[in-house]
């Protein structure tokens, strides 16, 4: 599963990311083992973001049209749609828990159940200026007490799920979507820069500890924190390798 959506072997997935001095790109298959495998990475300059903020939308739209290109020809794939990264300078994460009663609990969790306490957990006020990209959830827990990673056929009379929920503002996912547009390319999801780094850097007992990341970009660095496996802010600092 990736982003909620459950992969094939065989599915390729891509992510996109525009910094300030270059747009790169990662493409990868998954494998027999339902892992992400790695088949390109490339890469093109661009300088279309100036201090983590849009400047210049048709000149990252080429840049991601050649970056693109580049990974085609790499992989003899078509490339139609893509994830992208957002700094945390642009995100809000708002922790959210529900209390789900299940219908029958003699017939046990159903994957309806957990679609309407996603739908539910997501529910909330959402400002004006923002729109929802994301939800994060980092926890579900039988009525026992049990804490489960998948609730589908387990016997309880409720669960709970504990998530985030990613707001992001409105004006920056209207830049990306026009950029994106222009590219030719359909947006699968805007996932926060270091909750997309977390899976990569993190090893196995890490991802459960208290961690900071530090993503340091030649104009900026894009903070994360996560306490245990919650993901609890994220901010972008105009500090960086120049």
């Amino acid at each position: 599963m990736y982003g909620g959506i459950i992969l094939a072997i065989g599915d390729i997935i891509v992510g996109i990311d525009i910094g300030t001095t270059k747009v790169c790109l990662g493409a990868g298959e998954v494998n027999n083992f339902g892992q992400i495998e790695t088949i390109c990475c490339t890469s093109h300059k661009c300088n279309g973001l100036k201090k983590g903020k849009i400047v210049n939308e048709d000149e990252i739209s080429l840049s991601i049209s050649k970056t693109i290109k580049q990974a085609e020809e790499e992989t003899e794939l078509k490339i139609n749609s893509a994830y992208v990264t957002i700094p945390g300078k642009y995100i809000t994460i708002v922790q959210n828990s529900i209390l789900k009663e299940v219908k029958d609990k003699f017939v046990g969790i159903t994957q309806k159940d957990v679609q309407n306490a996603i739908m539910q957990v997501k529910d909330i006020e959402i400002p004006d200026n923002q729109v929802l990209i994301d939800v994060d959830v980092n926890q579900i827990v039988l009525d026992n007490g049990k804490v489960v990673s998948d609730p589908v056929g387990n016997l309880a009379s409720s669960f709970t799920v504990n998530a985030q929920v990613i707001l992001a503002e409105k004006e920056y996912i209207r830049q990306l979507s026009n950029i994106f547009k222009k590219a030719g390319i359909e947006i699968d999801g805007i996932i926060p820069i270091t909750l997309a780094e977390r899976n990569l850097v993190l090893d196995k007992n890490e991802l459960f500890d208290n961690v900071m990341l530090l993503d340091i970009g030649a104009e900026n660095t894009d903070i994360g924190i996560f306490e245990g496996n919650v993901f609890k802010y994220t901010n972008t600092i105009p500090l960086g390798r120049r």
